[in-house]
């Protein structure tokens, strides 16, 4: 759910504007609202700092975990310029060795020679031109009119030396190139040289890491503390000739008493009013343990917008659903749910929820490798195990399999996800407009539920659709008049009957295929049960007959083979259902986001 805002406008005197402003920082519950100006060229820049700051953490973080025992000699600004200074040098030192590089390419195929040498045959009248020529043009019948060493035959090409004295002209059909004025065992000690300092740069990084984060850290933090503060700032408006300072912000439910109490307290002017239309209000979620973990996934898109009903909880089970439905391997599923309990117990509290959100995927995934009966690629229909073989018994005596109906239940459960969709959507545009703008969608939801309802009872019962005809034509006219004429009751009716026919042609369009996308749902989880079958049996063929190192080479393909199998498909597993949810489901429950995250003005230290 999204917690209800009250809209605070504070009154404050110019001499107590700044202590006020460090106690109301203390407290950390007041969004401040933010100015239509664009903010100043000054705090962009503090921004950019900042951004870089952050990046070096990133950068140091990627390198090393574990902190060091000793405390780091570094404050945190000291820490950042010594990161920027080493970086710079890295980045020289690594030019550098890509140039040496390509001069140790070049100069390879010739071999280690002195340039000291030929420039002192050069002196004495002797010349030394070295040509490249590719093998198929390459004639041995140059070395009956010059003087010519062969030196190397590399990469289809033929180098080779053409020997001259001065005054000599040498007309050879070749590329001549021109070499470095450098050996090659000189330019190998300067790499050699170079990459000492580079190494010696990474481990000063590493130390860096180990001693100087939580400084770095922490300098991070107060430059963002102080920036927040400008910002606010910014944000106040000055009356009376700069002696009344207003600042206006937002503040959820729970914080009111204590602010209130504060604000009491420090002989503060304010007002409170609720959030008009058009009002740009922050969003703080808030829902039970199991929804909660499924934020995340909702963040990837957008924030609900605050008027709108927090679809979280409604599209939580679904996702889980899906994913497992998706992976379907009781033992993948096994492998994400124990994994993820183990590293719930070690990983730091911020990713917690993200372990305990991966456990619920594992969940699902052997809930539906029970309904699938895959086991890390093994077909539990095909197998001697009791329930199993019954089960596939009685299938193929009504001609059909486990994976047909699989099929029907993954468009089962997208037509329950459209309909509920559907639902929420007449229940937004009740709640954000009023009933009025809302019986088009309630027209659609009478449709689609009546419809399927005629046909459920006629399956259930009996009763031929023939004789149920006269309650499908009922249905059919009163969500037809709901529909067609009665959409939007602030409308004229053929305003209303035109926008009607359009909308009927794009919901009849659109929630077929938007049913007919949750087939994926299906081909993915034939897929994963397919392709670790695959993998099974190449493990039982390519393992041998070798006693010992059959079965070795047996669990390597199959540790292999799986850990492939659970990468992809997982990764299919969390990106697919993430489609369907934002956008099929999100389409048909109206979701419009682009809400902006409650962020109080607060300490960060």
């Amino acid at each position: 759910m999204i917690i209800p805002m009250t809209k605070y406008s504070l009154l404050i005197y110019h001499r107590e504007y700044e202590d006020f402003l460090d106690k109301l920082r203390e407290l950390g519950v007041v969004h401040i609202m933010e100015k239509e100006t664009e903010i100043t060229e000054e705090i962009r820049d503090k921004y950019q700092y900042i951004d870089r700051i952050d990046k070096a953490i990133r950068f140091l973080k990627k390198r090393e975990q574990v902190p060091g025992s000793l405390a780091g000699e570094l404050s945190g600004s000291d820490a950042y310029d010594e990161i920027n200074r080493l970086q710079s040098q890295r980045e020289d030192n690594l030019n550098r060795i890509n140039n040496l590089r390509k001069a140790i390419n070049e100069l390879g195929p010739w071999g280690n020679f002195s340039p000291e040498k030929i420039d002192m045959l050069r002196k004495e009248g002797v010349n030394l031109r070295f040509f490249v020529s590719p093998s198929r043009t390459y004639d041995p019948d140059w070395k009956e009119q010059y003087t010519i060493e062969e030196i190397n035959i590399q990469g289809g090409q033929v180098y080779f030396v053409a020997i001259s004295h001065n005054g000599e002209e040498i007309d050879i059909p070749a590329e001549e190139v021109k070499l470095p004025s450098r050996s090659l065992a000189s330019l190998k000690e300067e790499r050699a040289v170079i990459n000492s300092k580079l190494e010696t740069i990474e481990n000063r990084f590493d130390e860096i890491a180990r001693n100087d984060l939580p400084a770095l850290d922490l300098y991070k933090n107060s430059l963002l503390e102080d920036l927040e503060y400008e910002k606010v700032i910014h944000n106040t408006s000055r009356e009376v000739e700069d002696h009344l300072m207003i600042i206006e912000g937002w503040v959820p439910q729970g914080s009111i008493e204590e602010l209130n109490q504060f604000l009491n307290s420090s002989d503060v002017a304010y007002i409170t009013s609720e959030p008009k239309e058009g009002d740009k209000v922050p969003v703080l979620l808030k829902n039970k343990s199991f929804a909660q973990k499924f934020e995340k996934i909702g963040e990837l898109y957008s924030l609900p917008n605050y008027s709108e009903v927090d679809i979280t909880p409604f599209f939580a089970p679904f996702y889980a659903l899906f994913f497992g439905f998706c992976l379907g391997d009781i033992g993948y599923g096994i492998l994400l749910a124990v994994g993820a309990i183990i590293a719930r117990s070690k990983v730091q509290k911020e990713v917690k929820p993200i372990a305990v959100l991966v456990s619920y995927l594992g969940l699902a995934t052997i809930f539906f490798g029970l309904i699938s009966g895959v086991f890390f690629g093994i077909n539990l229909y095909q197998t001697d195990l009791p329930g199993y073989q019954q089960i596939s018994a009685m299938l193929a005596e009504r001609d059909t399999d486990i994976n047909m109906l699989l099929f029907y239940l993954a468009l089962v459960l997208g037509a329950v996800q459209i309909i509920f969709g559907m639902v929420i959507k007449s229940v937004n545009e009740t709640i954000q407009m009023g009933w009025k703008y809302a019986i088009g969608t309630y027209g659609w939801l009478t449709l689609v539920v009546g419809s399927l309802l005629v046909y459920l009872v006629s399956v259930a019962t009996g009763i031929t659709m023939e004789t149920l005809r006269p309650v499908l034509y009922l249905v059919l006219i009163v969500s037809g008049v709901m529909i067609l004429f009665l959409n939007n009751l602030n409308r004229n009716v053929f305003t209303n009957f035109g926008l009607g026919l359009w909308n009927s042609y794009n919901m009849a369009t659109g929630l077929l295929g938007d049913l007919l996308s949750y087939i994926r749902l299906f081909a993915l989880g034939i897929s994963s049960a397919i392709l670790g079958l695959v993998f099974n049996t190449m493990a039982v063929a390519m393992s041998g007959s070798i006693p010992v190192l059959s079965v070795i080479i047996m669990i390597i393909i199959l540790v292999l083979g799986h850990s492939i199998n659970l990468f992809m498909s997982g990764l299919g597993s969390f990106v697919h259902p993430l489609r369907l949810t934002f956008v099929e489901f999100y389409k048909n429950a109206g979701f419009a986001g682009g809400g902006r995250r409650y962020d109080p003005f607060r300490k960060i230290n």
